[in-house]
């Protein structure tokens, strides 16, 4: 099955999460759901996404390769 590479940027608490080198292998026509659920985050717990510098909300959006997924944890506040 083709696959292709993006790299991933987790931040806050998900840093811990970040794979190897920040680079993910996913298969062609992977979305965001697909490389958290390879990171093993649960969506739910993510706010929002850039990919390239954008900002997207929708967890369906398909990857391409060589994207930059960063991934934001929501902000605590009190």
């Amino acid at each position: 099955m083709p696959a292709m590479q993006i790299r991933v940027k987790l931040m806050g608490m998900l840093k811990s999460k970040a794979p190897p080198g920040e680079r993910l292998e996913l298969p062609d026509g992977a979305s965001i759901a697909d490389a958290l659920a390879k990171l093993g985050i649960d969506a739910s717990s993510v706010q929002a996404f850039t990919i390239n510098g954008a900002l997207v909300r929708d967890r369906g959006r398909t990857l391409a390769d060589g994207d930059e997924l960063t991934v934001l944890p929501p902000v605590g506040g009190g």
